[in-house]
């Protein structure tokens, strides 16, 4: 197991919620065990990127066993010619 932090952030979007996956190396004081204190939340908040941060509060903080991102090999194929 990794020494990182895997959490399931909740946005509010105006009537939608919006989920997050956020991975980070480590956080602040007890942010880990009580993510939904309203310091601890803030501090989540501003890891979050800015276009999510955007949208709006933080109303619910899970936590994720791990966050796994596959590798995906994109085949490019040449392009066809016009005229023959």
């Amino acid at each position: 197991m990794n020494d990182e932090i895997n959490l399931l952030v909740t946005i509010l979007y105006n009537d939608t919620l919006l989920r997050v996956a956020l991975k980070c190396k480590d956080l602040p004081g007890d942010c880990a065990k009580y993510p939904m204190e309203p310091e601890n939340r803030k501090t989540i908040h501003a890891l979050l990127p800015l276009h999510v941060r955007s949208c709006g509060p933080i109303v619910d903080v899970e936590d994720l066993f791990e966050i796994t991102v596959p590798n995906i090999s994109v085949r490019h194929e040449p392009a066809a010619s016009g005229g023959e």
